[in-house]
C-alpha cells in the first residue's frame, strides 16, 4: 500500500470518529445509525484528498 494512502485512510478514520461520534456524543446528540454509516464514505474519501495532498507537498518540498 502506498504511504500517502495508508496516511489518507488514518485521517479519514481519524477525522470520522470526531466530527461523527465525539462531536455529537459531546453536544448531547444522539448518534443515528443513517449518519455513522453515510459518513464513512464522506470521511475516506476527504482523508485521502488530504493524504494525497500532503505527500505532493513532500514531494515539492523536495524539490526545492
Amino acid at each position: 500500500m502506498k504511504k500517502w494512502l495508508r496516511s489518507g485512510l488514518v485521517w479519514g478514520g481519524v477525522l470520522y470518529i470526531i466530527a461523527m461520534i465525539i462531536f455529537p456524543l459531546i453536544d448531547g446528540e444522539r448518534l443515528s445509525y443513517h449518519k455513522i454509516l453515510l459518513g464513512i464514505p464522506f470521511w475516506i474519501v476527504i482523508g485521502l484528498i488530504i493524504g494525497y495532498l500532503f505527500e505532493k507537498k513532500k514531494h515539492h518540498k523536495a524539490k526545492n
